[in-house]
Formats: structure tokens, sequence, C-alpha cells
């Protein structure tokens, strides 16, 4: 029979039941308006039917797409962000209508004018390829094939510091950032993993940090080396979080930087230019750190396995851009800067 509305006596929504080829729904129209809930009812039915004649490509949404997705595996934080800002873009759209046009269009929508092709393709493409791929292993629609933007791969060049490098940049930093530099630098952590950081997981006794929910739903323990331990150790405080943003002109100190979701570097973005000017370093970001110690991490112990495991990537090819970075012959000198080495019985006299 084909749908009909009922309303509820003691909340006054109306609900949607029936029986359309051969499926029986009850669920609610989320109104207790009539008209709005007859053109809830009407929509229902021509899907269902549309699904009936044609087929789940014919119907299938990019909402119901996208929570299919998101149901079927955990998703980053970042990931999860982009997601929710590509919703106003194609909420309600069929995959079947989601072509290069549809692509271009959300494009010049959600991203600024002037936007880099990385950008682009970071922000709406790749994110929308893994859900149409995702809804394609399901025969919801064909496996996307979308152009990505010309000069989107760009010159892929991983940039580090070397440890003269990294104490210029230490010494110019803010006295607020300068342990987080140190910290970033001797743990390989990622800037969101660092300012998350409670002291009840830090343990600098024994030089060992819990860095909890990484980028790949799971904890880690990352080993501080003697100067992070240093670093953190004349922090004036010993509870909340750990790294916390430099008092305001007027007022208290911020308890901790501002939550994005692990999206890049926007809390420290400012004082890190400032930080870079100073000590005359470019083409740097808060994540060249991260690169930095991976760089080194391999220099002085030569193991890809234990640079996946300690860096906390899925696989081993992630991290064989960095077996050719640093010459081993700097092993010394980045042991010198982390603090990894005895001074001598002369120097120590």
């Amino acid at each position: 029979m084909p749908l009909s509305l009922f309303r509820q006596s003691t909340t006054g929504a109306w609900q949607i039941v029936g029986t359309v080829a051969g499926q029986r729904i009850r669920q609610s129209a989320r109104t207790s308006d009539r008209r709005l809930a007859e053109e809830a009812r009407a929509e229902l039915e021509a899907t269902l039917y549309r699904s009936a004649v044609f087929g789940a490509r014919a119907v299938v949404t990019w909402d119901q797409a996208v929570n299919s997705y998101l149901d079927a595996a955990p998703r980053s934080a970042a990931e999860n962000a982009r997601l929710l800002r590509l919703l106003d873009s194609l909420t309600g759209k069929r995959l079947s209508d989601i072509t290069q046009a549809t692509i271009d269009r959300v494009i010049q929508a959600r991203c600024r004018l002037g936007a880099q092709p990385a950008t682009k393709l970071r922000e709406v493409i790749t994110p929308i390829r893994a859900v149409l791929a995702h809804a394609a292993r399901r025969q919801w629609c064909d496996m996307p094939n979308f152009e990505a933007p010309k000069g989107a791969s760009g010159v892929k060049r991983t940039r580090w510091l070397t440890p003269a490098e990294a104490d210029s940049l230490t010494a110019a930093a803010a006295p607020h950032l300068a342990p987080l530099f140190l910290f970033l630098l001797g743990t390989g952590a990622r800037l969101s993993e660092a300012l998350a950081l409670q002291w009840a997981d830090l343990d600098l006794t024994h030089g060992r940090a819990l860095l909890r929910q990484t980028k790949q739903g799971r904890d880690r323990v990352a080993s501080l080396p003697p100067r992070s331990a240093a670093a953190l150790a004349n922090l004036p405080h010993r509870e909340g979080h750990v790294f916390r943003p430099p008092a305001r002109k007027r007022g208290k100190q911020p308890l901790a930087y501002a939550d994005t979701g692990g999206l890049y570097g926007g809390q420290i973005a400012s004082a890190w230019r400032g930080a870079c000017k100073r000590a005359c370093i470019a083409d740097a970001s808060p994540h060249t750190l991260r690169h930095t110690w991976a760089s080194w991490h391999y220099a002085m112990h030569r193991d890809l396995m234990k640079l996946k495991s300690d860096g906390d990537w899925s696989t081993v090819s992630q991290t064989e851009r960095y077996t050719k970075l640093v010459p081993g012959t700097m092993a010394p000198e980045i042991r010198k800067f982390l603090g990894l080495t005895k001074p001598s019985k002369r120097a120590a006299a």
C-alpha cells in the first residue's frame, strides 16, 4: 500500500507508515507541520519507487554515502572536518549527479580566490573521491575519475632542519614556544598531539610521554631526549595541558590552545613566523619539525621499522623518504643537540 501519515498523540509529530515495493516503512517525518510532513512522505515514496525500478544507483545521495563511509571505519578528525565543510555544497545530491562540473563548482564555492592547486585537491577532490570510491565498491555509483588541478602534486621536497638551524629556531622562539619546539624535535609528535598533551601523561623521570589518540587512532609512547625533558622540567606549571598559549595583555594565561581537530598549525602561526624570520629560516612550517625528527631518527638508527613504529606511520613506505635526507656523518651533531652525548671529562673539568 502507498505511504500515509499518522500523527502521534503524545508528541504531535507525524509518522510515515506503509509499504512500497515490498518494503515496510515506519519512520518519523521529523515535523509537526502537516504540509511539511506530506512533502517528506511524497519524496520518500518516490525515492523508494525509483530504487525498486532502477536500483540504488538512481537514489543514493551524498549524505547517505558519507554516513556509510564514516560508519565503515574510524576517520581522522581532519577528514571528518573536511567532509562536514562539504555538506552545504552536496547535501541531498544524488551520487550519479556528482560530475566534474559539480567538483568545479564546489571548488569555486569552498576555496578562496587564488587558492593553491594542492589546497583544492586536499580540501575538495580527495575527500569526495574517498566517499565515492567507498560508494562505488557498494555498487551505488561508478568509480570516481575527477581531474586533479594542474600543479596539485607540486614539487615533492621534504623540508628538514639541520641541528644548527634547530638551535637558531629554538633560540629565536618566544619563551612559551621554545619548550614546544624542543618537544616536537625530540619526539616527532604531530603539533595536535603535542598541544593535547597533559601533565598526567608525562613522565619526566623516565623520559616518556604518552600521546593519546594519534592520527592512526591509537595511543603511543614517545621517548623524551634529555634536552626536551629539561625544557619541560623548567615549565612553571604541573597540571592540565603541558603547552599553553602566552598570557594576554589583560587577563590570565589561557589554560590550553584551541582544539582545531588536528588541522593545520594555526594556533601558533604568528609566533612560528616570527621565530622563523628571526632565525632566518625559510620554507618551513611546524610540521617541518616532525620531518626533522624523522630524518634525524634514521640518521642515528638506520632502522626503517623502528622509525615507522616510533613515528606512528601506518606503512614503511611512508618513512622511506627520510632515508636519503640526512647523512650519517651528521649523527654526532644530532645527538649533541638532543643531549644524548655525555660531556667529556676534559669539558666537565
